[in-house]
């Protein structure tokens, strides 16, 4: 399953998304979207001459999860999914990916999420067929100044390479090093680098942290 603290792929862009059959089948299948989307895939729900979840990927293809036929209305209704990889404009790319309706090789899930998306992101994962999910990373400073007074400052990011971060937090320490500061306390190496520094009774507490993720 996805992480629930990925951030979610953005809405669709169209114009029926204040129409009131889609917004009811939007949110009939709301948790299997969200975990779509917390993969992350733009997903969608088809309702015009058929109902059924779409998902884009990033080389222009899109998954399209249905069931035994339409996706009913009522998901306590519904006969398992089935999940196809189509392109519009290639007719070649019609893959079926996972089936768990009566028939289907995955017919033990029925109806059940959990294995729908894991196999769902399996196979985008394996493709690379899913936008990519990057850590957002600061060099950051906290601490207690001589007149006891917290001391907070974002040095450098969000930053979202790893390495660049490394980088920005080496430049620190020769800068701190170079004003007289004393480093008391040094851990992580240069995987995950934390260090503790004294001043004229100023401590200061230098590290990178983690600020959250973004979709690139």
């Amino acid at each position: 399953m996805s992480n629930d603290l990925a951030p979610l792929a953005p809405m669709p862009v169209h114009n029926n998304t204040e129409d009131p059959l889609w917004l009811a089948l939007w949110s009939a299948y709301e948790p299997v979207i969200t975990a779509l989307r917390r993969i992350p895939l733009v997903t969608n729900v088809e309702s015009g001459n058929a109902f059924a979840i779409t998902a884009e990927l990033t080389d222009g293809s899109h998954l399209w999860i249905s069931s035994v036929e339409d996706l009913p209305m009522d998901p306590a209704v519904l006969e398992g999914f089935h999940v196809k990889r189509r392109h519009d404009d290639n007719p070649n790319i019609d893959e079926v990916l996972y089936d768990s309706t009566e028939s289907g090789e995955q017919a033990e899930h029925g109806n059940n999420i959990v294995p729908l998306i894991q196999a769902i992101t399996a196979f985008v994962t394996k493709r690379r067929l899913a936008p990519r999910v990057v850590d957002l990373i600061s060099v950051r400073l906290r601490g207690v100044t001589a007149r006891r007074l917290p001391l907070s400052k974002l040095l450098h990011g969000p930053l979202t390479d790893n390495g660049t971060a490394l980088t920005e937090y080496a430049n620190v320490v020769r800068a701190m090093a170079a004003k007289g500061w004393t480093c008391v306390h040094a851990q992580g190496g240069t995987d995950w680098p934390l260090t503790v520094w004294e001043l004229n009774d100023e401590v200061g507490i230098l590290y990178l942290a983690s600020t959250g993720q973004v979709i690139v």
